[in-house]
């Protein structure tokens, strides 16, 4: 299984935390991305701006982009190993609903690793073989996005196809 320091992106564009909205846009612009860093005035990473975090954020706020600090509408910033598993960065991706972890050795920032990333390490040929294969698979819990009490339990026929996907908490089904 890859690791995380294998796949990762090093380069990671970042603004400081009293640059504008507009400003982190057009640094995501330059560098082709869709993620900033956000550091404080000693350089240590305070924070993460992604295109749908402004989407979701700076667009409810309804104020022109030079005028919105990126402090105000920046995220957490999660982290994991450099020598994690791209399983398990896949897992916390998928559990947190984000599209990057930040790749971090104590303080520093190593990378990140994202969706992309991990879209390229399990890619069609791999997942192919992964399919084929006659390997157990793990028990893999999903904590309901509806109230987040509880993991979707699967129901399934008698021929072990799964219909759906329900919280037994709140009722909430996929």
């Amino acid at each position: 299984m890859a690791r995380v320091k294998d796949v990762m992106t090093t380069n990671v564009p970042r603004i400081g935390g009293s640059a504008t909205v507009l400003e982190a846009a057009e640094v995501m612009n330059r560098a082709n991305s869709t993620g900033v860093a956000v550091v404080d005035k000693d350089n240590r990473i305070v924070g993460l701006i992604t295109a749908l975090r402004l989407l979701r954020e700076f667009y409810a706020l309804n104020r022109k982009p030079e005028d919105v600090k990126a402090s105000q509408v920046m995220g957490p910033f999660y982290r994991i190993a450099q020598d994690a598993s791209t399983k398990e960065a896949a897992r916390k991706i998928l559990a947190n609903n984000i599209t990057r972890l930040g790749v971090f050795e104590d303080d520093k920032l190593l990378g990140w690793v994202s969706l992309t990333d991990l879209t390229r390490e399990f890619s069609r040929k791999r997942l192919i073989g992964a399919v084929r294969s006659h390997e157990e698979t793990e028990n893999t819990e999903f904590l309901c996005p509806n109230c987040r009490g509880a993991f979707l339990a699967k129901d399934a026929n008698e021929d072990g196809e799964i219909q759906r996907w329900a919280c037994p908490n709140c009722g909430y089904a996929l």
